[in-house]
């Protein structure tokens, strides 16, 4: 080790909230507590294995990578719902000409509070818009809420005025 500052980047990732998987030879290796909270969840509510889906991918990309050279930076999966997560790959190290794999997987949801800052957001309006980013219609969002279809068109009323934007399209481009 040497003099000066020193990073425990193990640490960093642990406490991220973001999730990451580490793979190696398809196998994971390393989920930092963020991954396993996701996995339990993604488990729990939709009986979809988070793992599996990731291994799928990976396969997918790996094959990308033999046609075209290259796998994308960031990819768009959808779980059994249709639930929209962020998937960014990034080879590393080699053991044995078999690089390992880091994989950080982003839900929309951890930035509800972000987006909800930003643009002065109330927690509801930013419940209701984490649900349109994730493709639920009114009156499921109603249901889920437990409020009535006219309110939740009151809140996405407010959110397009307050983020500037006219329609759920332009709600999905600007937030995601």
């Amino acid at each position: 080790m040497t003099d000066g500052p020193w990073v425990d980047f193990a640490a960093i990732v642990q406490g991220l909230r973001l999730a990451v998987f580490v793979f190696h030879r398809r196998r994971v290796v390393y989920q930092n507590d963020a991954a396993v909270t996701l996995r339990a969840r993604l488990q729990k509510e939709y009986q979809a294995d988070l793992i599996v889906m990731l291994r799928d991918h990976l396969l997918t990309i790996g094959e990308l990578d033999a046609t075209s050279g290259s796998p994308p930076a960031v990819a768009l999966l959808t779980d059994a719902r249709g639930e929209p997560l962020y998937v960014h790959v990034l080879a590393f190290g080699s053991e044995g000409g078999d690089p390992s794999i880091a994989v950080s997987v982003r839900e929309l949801g951890i930035e509800r509070e972000a987006f909800a800052r930003r643009y002065g957001l109330s927690p509801r309006e930013a419940e209701v818009a984490e649900l349109v980013l994730r493709g639920y219609p009114n009156p499921v969002i109603a249901s889920t809420l437990g409020i009535a279809p006219t309110t939740t068109k009151r809140h996405l009323t407010r959110i397009f005025d307050k983020i500037g934007v006219d329609s759920r399209t332009q709600l999905v481009s600007r937030l995601a």
